[in-house]
């Protein structure tokens, strides 16, 4: 609040400098030239303040014209990545990516829980495919099938951010309350409770060149938070 006070009370004293100059240190009457100039220069002192009043809080990356992000939860060590990746692709958007992001993890669960390997290509890196297909086939394989149900994302935080050459990764921080349940091909419960919800804290690494025209970004990592 001090710092604020004190870049408002300079900004003032600029303002009623300026405004002095012209009454006093000029002939009485204002040509219009010379209006347009107290004008112009009221302007740029307003202009000056704004970054001040617009000051994003801790915890959030302030909306800067030149890096095109909005908004977001995110960690403080995610800021350079994050300015990174939008030096190199000008159309990222951290709040759109967050968007994306949530919207992702539900189709991921989702198609994984069906064994939709055909839902799943395209959203994950090949890797991470490769075990997700080994476990569908495992499942399919005992005939068991697994319901998975997310009540809500609590949250999805930027925690990491890097842009090593072409390739972008976010680590984003999930926490949801999910039920999960699989029952055998008679239809016993093998394991969890589709009834019972339990909070599920992951990091998800995503990942993208963006050198490329496709915008889609990539699941190609989880591990427990």
């Amino acid at each position: 609040m001090e710092l604020l006070q004190i870049l408002f009370f300079a900004g003032l004293a600029v303002f009623i400098g300026i405004r002095l100059y012209m009454a006093l240190g000029r002939p009485v009457g204002r040509s219009p030239e010379e209006h347009a100039r107290e004008e112009a220069e009221r302007a740029r002192v307003n202009d000056a303040a704004k970054p001040v009043a617009d000051r994003a809080t801790p915890g959030s990356i302030e909306t800067r014209p030149q890096a095109a992000l909005s908004t977001v939860d995110v960690d403080e060590a995610a800021y350079d990545g994050l300015e990174a990746i939008s030096d190199a692709d000008p159309a990222f958007d951290a709040s759109e990516f967050v968007q994306g992001a949530r919207a992702a993890y539900g189709m991921i669960a989702g198609a994984f829980a069906r064994g939709d390997v055909e839902a799943l290509e395209p959203l994950l890196a090949p890797r991470v495919m490769a075990a997700y297909r080994e476990a569908i086939e495992a499942r399919a394989a005992k005939g068991e099938t697994l319901t998975t149900e997310i009540d809500r994302i609590r949250d999805a935080r930027l925690q990491e951010a890097s842009l090593n050459g072409p390739k972008a990764k976010i680590k984003v921080r999930f926490v949801a309350e999910i039920a999960h349940e699989t029952r055998a091909a008679d239809g016993s419960v093998v394991s969890g409770d589709i009834a019972a919800l339990h909070p599920v804290s992951e990091i998800w690494s995503f990942e993208r060149d963006v050198t490329s025209d496709n915008p889609n970004w990539r699941l190609s990592a989880v591990r427990p938070a």
